[in-house]
């Protein structure tokens, strides 16, 4: 199958999703999920954007979270909801989510802004996540950084073992986006890869959407 950009992509995972959902539970981010939930309340509302087969929205889900994950892969989703028939999971993009304005108390981005083709995109992604926060809630943000002149790419790697579309992000790029779109914005942090790919660095920001909510 041959890729050339995110729809691409996502008909890869579609059509690979039972693979790729073995491949995912090699790992775990749980002590980053933990993190996160420090910072909400009690039995929070969280929305896992690009849950893809549901392997942290489990885990939201085992601490006490009322969790809902979020993905535009059919394929993906299908297999969240055998796996996972407690937890609800929705098929939607991000650019247009489905749901109510201020409806969750924070919203989980793991490595799901990584295939959108143009920062527009990602701009309303980001517009989107902000507008479904409540404020004073969270955004989780982990994406690819940046380390060459590329600003995309179609990389095949050992995750897939096939070509996928991919967007990178420099650190200012990133935090220059989510101040745009009304997040307070901190320092980021800076992560090796989990699944021992050298040549993929990670950035992952943990930003809040003001208390007063003055509109983005």
């Amino acid at each position: 199958m041959e890729i050339n950009g995110f729809k691409d992509t996502i008909r890869w995972y579609d059509d690979n999703a039972d693979a790729y959902a073995e491949n995912a539970k090699k790992v775990s981010f749980e002590q980053s999920i933990e993190a996160f939930l420090s910072r909400l309340p009690a039995h929070p509302r969280v929305l896992e954007a690009g849950c893809g087969t549901g392997r942290d929205a489990r885990v939201f889900r085992a601490k006490g979270a009322e969790v809902t994950g979020v993905d535009i892969s059919e394929g993906l989703i299908a297999v969240a909801r055998k796996e996972n028939p407690d937890i609800s999971f929705v098929s939607s993009s991000f650019l247009s989510l489905p749901f109510g304005d201020a409806s969750f108390d924070g919203v989980w981005s793991h490595a799901s802004l990584v295939h959108l083709e143009t920062v527009e995109e990602v701009r309303q992604a980001l517009a989107e996540f902000y507008r479904v926060t409540k404020p004073g809630g969270f955004l989780y943000v982990y994406v690819k950084q940046q380390q060459g002149e590329e600003k995309t790419a179609i990389v095949s790697d050992s995750l897939s073992n096939h070509d996928r579309f991919f967007r990178y992000y420099t650190p200012g790029e990133m935090a220059g986006l989510l101040a745009e779109a009304g997040f307070t914005v901190g320092e980021p942090e800076f992560s090796d890869d989990p699944h021992g790919r050298t040549e993929v660095k990670w950035i992952q920001f943990t930003v809040q959407k003001p208390a007063e909510d003055t509109g983005s």
